[in-house]
């Protein structure tokens, strides 16, 4: 059953009564000064409680508020916390294209030896022995097909490889060579022939977890690149993957456990690269254009892009 959200054009008289805005003190400062000077230019007058609109990731500064935005793309803290009948949106912004660029500088750096040729820069070493050689397969995996996993398959797609997402429904995008749905994925031999693998999946109650021991074992080597939640796999999962050669490299920019504490064999593994959580780092601006664009539909009477899905959790 779809949660309830507030009638579009009774939040648009809300905000033409009562033009508040709350800050949480969550907020970046940098992403604050953009916003205030936003609300200003909108006649919106910023208070500390009980604001028609809420900019936060934290359910206690949104009390009393009919609009929650958050400032980041993640809103797994919100969805479950928030009162049933409380509009939500988010930022996505620029941080698919970010995303997309990290995912393809790590697939060339490792396709490329990039780590080896610093290390042979570091000790004066010239060996070219073992030149770099272009991948014998050129499929690539894109777990998730939203924004994020749109623009990662069409970076994959410029560099040559033949791209396959999978997603719930399956549905066709020109994004992608073929999508197929997750639950089909065991099955096909797209998997066994793809070099790379990409997870751009949000935190969900569906997608913790999801990919398990079982589809892993469908891959051959692969490189295994995660932009998407930590949850998405399970660091034991992982280690077993990477122990029988159906992950031949993962690069994490997201970990089950944020920070990743010094102490997980993560680190002192060769065939990992790790980043702290950077791939999609969110711009003040991009905050300002997600929030303005949803602020003009609902003062038009639509329900924003925006707006998050509650019962999907994104």
């Amino acid at each position: 059953m779809m949660t309830s959200a507030p009638a579009i054009p009774a939040l648009a008289a809300a905000l033409r009564a009562r033009p508040t805005v709350r800050l949480g003190d969550d907020v970046d400062p940098d992403v604050r000064d953009a916003l205030v000077a936003w609300a200003q230019a909108q006649n919106l007058k910023v208070i500390e409680h009980g604001a028609t609109l809420a900019v936060t990731t934290r359910p206690e500064h949104a009390v009393g508020s009919a609009w929650v935005h958050c400032p980041f793309a993640g809103v797994e803290h919100l969805v479950p916390a928030l009162p049933d009948g409380v509009l939500l949106t988010r930022t996505t912004g620029t941080m698919p294209q970010r995303m997309a660029e990290y995912v393809l500088t790590w697939v060339l750096a490792e396709r490329w030896q990039t780590a080896r040729y610093v290390a042979d820069s570091a000790s004066a070493t010239w060996d070219p022995s073992r030149p770099s050689a272009p991948p014998t397969r050129d499929g690539a995996i894109v777990v998730g097909t939203g924004a994020v996993g749109k623009a990662i398959g069409r970076a994959l797609a410029a560099v040559g490889h033949r791209v396959t997402g999978l997603s719930r429904s399956g549905r066709p995008d020109d994004a992608f060579d073929a999508v197929l749905p997750l639950a089909d994925a065991h099955s096909t031999p797209a998997l066994a022939r793809a070099d790379v693998l990409v997870l751009a999946l949000p935190h969900t109650a569906q997608t913790a977890g999801l990919i398990t021991p079982e589809l892993l074992a469908a891959f051959d080597a692969v490189h295994l690149v995660n932009v998407g939640r930590g949850s998405a796999v399970r660091t034991a999962t992982l280690l077993g993957a990477l122990d029988a050669g159906r992950v031949r490299h993962a690069t994490l920019d997201v970990t089950e456990q944020e920070p990743l504490e010094p102490s997980s064999p993560l680190w002192r593994r060769p065939d990992v690269t790790i980043t702290p959580h950077v791939s999609g780092l969110t711009l003040p601006s991009d905050v300002v254009t997600s929030l303005d664009a949803a602020f003009v539909e609902i003062r038009r009477g639509v329900r924003p892009a925006s707006a998050v899905v509650r019962e999907r959790g994104y």
